[in-house]
């Protein structure tokens, strides 16, 4: 039997440690993706700059990555920045709220990079994060499995981590069993759009525009490899039969956060819906799919934090 199509990825949770102790949070995920870029450069680009991302004048690209340098598809800032070879980053961060920890997601063929992405991590980290120049140690690595078991891989010497990792896989079939209803917790502010805009302020999140949502970075990060399992006309008629599942209950407001862009120097909104919602009849088939975006993040901006979501099936009277 022929096997089917895999959609690797590796799941990371870093316990951060300040130095000189105390209880802070976590730098939050969009400054710790500036630190991250930063650190990859410095460390593995030989040009001390990403030429793969060079613009003109006006700020548009000069070319594809592979176009602008010939190590854009396998060096770990081409890759996981510049997305060298997918449609987007392949890669997502968390932080929540409050904690010391951080959480890196590398997707599709990036899982290969999890150690030069742990060092430049560890790395930027160390050399200090926002105005305050705050330093944090890793004080240990893990990985999160698929049905939330924690697997400790290493404390803070990297030098333990193992070299022979093997990546988990989404499982994107329907199970055998449906729940009768579905429940999404919006953890970090959701950017999602429909028909070209963002669903903002009070409005509800309807199930067809999420399910699109999580169809759409699936397809941004394992393209031809999606194709096989869900090719296009199958994906619309997914979300043709999500438009019959009726929304139940939606409490997620918008939240506003903001960011500053060093390259256009100037400052960025990254809001979203936060809260959660509850999807009736119907929305349990179709639970893989939403636990792969557990995974992947959805919605714009997944690489700054935004996007992630928790699941839970409802069986009745719950």
């Amino acid at each position: 039997m022929t096997p089917g199509p895999r959609f690797p990825y590796l799941r990371l949770r870093l316990l951060l440690e300040p130095v000189g102790g105390g209880r802070v949070s976590a730098p939050p995920a969009p400054l710790l993706r500036r630190v991250l870029g930063r650190a990859l450069v410095e460390r593995f680009c030989p040009f001390g700059e990403p030429v793969c991302q060079a613009r003109d004048g006006r700020g548009a690209p000069l070319g594809a990555p592979a176009e602008l340098c010939d190590l854009a598809a396998h060096c770990p800032y081409g890759v996981l920045f510049a997305a060298a070879a997918s449609r987007r980053p392949p890669y997502a961060l968390h932080v929540p709220e409050g904690r010391q920890e951080a959480e890196v997601v590398l997707l599709g063929d990036a899982w290969r990079l999890y150690p030069w992405t742990l060092l430049a991590l560890r790395d930027a980290l160390a050399a200090g994060t926002g105005r305050e120049r705050r330093r944090w140690g890793v004080g240990s690595v893990s990985r999160l499995r698929p049905g939330g078991a924690v697997e400790r891989l290493c404390d803070g010497d990297l030098r333990e981590l193992a070299a022979d990792l093997e990546p988990d896989d989404l499982e994107l079939r329907p199970g055998a069993a449906a729940a009768a209803a579905v429940e999404v917790r919006f953890v970090s502010p959701a950017r999602l759009l429909s028909d070209g805009r963002l669903v903002a302020g009070p409005e509800p999140v309807p199930f067809p525009v999420l399910l699109g949502r999580v169809l759409d970075r699936l397809a941004d990060l394992y393209g031809t490899a999606l194709d096989d399992l869900l090719p296009p006309d199958h994906r619309a008629a997914l979300v043709e039969q999500a438009g019959a599942v009726p929304l139940l209950e939606c409490d997620a407001p918008w939240v506003e956060v903001r960011d500053y862009s060093a390259r256009s120097k100037s400052e960025l909104l990254l809001g979203g819906k936060v809260g959660r919602a509850v999807y009736g009849a119907g929305a349990g088939v179709l639970l893989p799919l939403l636990r792969a975006g557990e995974v992947v993040g959805v919605g714009k901006n997944t690489t700054s934090g935004n996007g992630r979501i928790e699941v839970r099936g409802l069986e009745p009277g719950s």
